[in-house]
């Protein structure tokens, strides 16, 4: 104790205390255990965030798996088109691209592809006009998703030679001119088969990704719209839309990509060339009349017109910009 100050400890002994504190301080902030050796520091810098491997290696399998598949058959339908190839003359001779003027120049051919884009435009419509009807009321009944994607997705897991022959049978010799009365064997009917055919495989798996899409619209947003007092349409354009465009665009975009490249509904509905599109065209031409060269060009040219229905798409949809 101080003299001076009786009720007050010393300075010395206050020095001695706080010093005391300070070692059992730095004691406890000691590392346990053995300090780390020079291995276990290479260790811990090899997998810190900046130095961590990449995943390449792991996914270079599958790449290149992908590759093979891709690349040999594109490269290989490339080739085939630059030659003179049929197999009724035997004629394999190299001519460049002297197969895509034959084409272009044929009236056929762009009927073919009128043809494919009205299919493809007034499906995938359907499609999304429907799907979104029964997005919503999913959403609106608080339907478990599991169990609806499963029923929504059977139509779609059905092989497309089987839901292309039931809708040709029934639009064309079925139940649709017994019911309604109008000519089953004429091209208007087989189109209305092939629509048919494809919004009934597409309508569910274009539901599913507009319903993932609806999950990405927040509740509250949708609350404070209504306490506004704004009305449906606008709450639908202001809110919803913004938040579920980008599912829209991928559900467009690959509907239409699909439809594109359809080939059994136009094949079974009208065996006699009712329904003459694109891909019926390139498979006449390689299958029937057996012209291989030909045949590859107009399968490059579809893959051209469906790069191009996809850059449009993209243009005008622009999913980025919304998401």
């Amino acid at each position: 104790m101080s003299a001076e100050h009786p009720g007050q400890p010393d300075r010395a002994d206050v020095v001695e205390t706080s010093t005391a504190v300070t070692v059992d301080d730095e004691h406890d902030l000691a590392p346990i255990g053995p300090a780390p050796t020079r291995r276990r520091r290479r260790r811990r810098a090899a997998a810190s965030p900046g130095r961590r491997r990449s995943g390449w290696p792991l996914l270079a399998p599958t790449v290149l798996v992908l590759a093979a598949l891709t690349l040999w058959p594109l490269g290989l339908l490339l080739w085939t088109s630059l030659r003179r190839s049929s197999s009724t003359v035997g004629d394999d001779t190299f001519v460049g691209l002297d197969n895509l003027p034959g084409l272009l120049g044929d009236r056929a051919w762009w009927v073919a592809v009128s043809v494919t884009l009205l299919l493809v435009v007034v499906a995938v419509v359907l499609q999304l006009v429907l799907a979104s009807v029964v997005a919503a009321s999913i959403r609106r009944l608080r339907l478990p998703l599991a169990v609806v994607s499963v029923l929504l997705l059977a139509p779609f897991a059905l092989l497309p030679v089987v839901t292309a022959s039931v809708w040709r049978d029934a639009v064309t010799a079925g139940v649709g001119p017994a019911w309604f009365g109008y000519d089953g064997g004429s091209s208007a009917a087989a189109a209305f088969a092939v629509v048919s055919a494809e919004v009934w495989r597409g309508t569910g798996v274009t539901a599913v990704i507009l319903l993932v899409g609806l999950t990405r619209v927040d509740r509250r947003l949708i609350d404070s719209a209504v306490a506004d007092g704004a009305t449906s349409w606008q709450r639908l354009l202001r809110v919803t839309w913004p938040a579920a465009a980008p599912a829209v665009a991928v559900a467009v975009l690959y509907r239409a990509t699909d439809a594109l490249r359809a080939l059994e509904g136009p094949l079974l509905a009208a065996p006699s060339g009712g329904v003459r599109t694109v891909p019926v065209l390139t498979w006449e031409t390689t299958f029937e009349s057996f012209e291989r060269g030909l045949g590859a060009a107009s399968g490059v040219l579809l893959l051209v017109l469906a790069g191009l229905v996809a850059v449009v798409l993209v243009a005008v949809l622009r999913p980025g910009r919304r998401a």
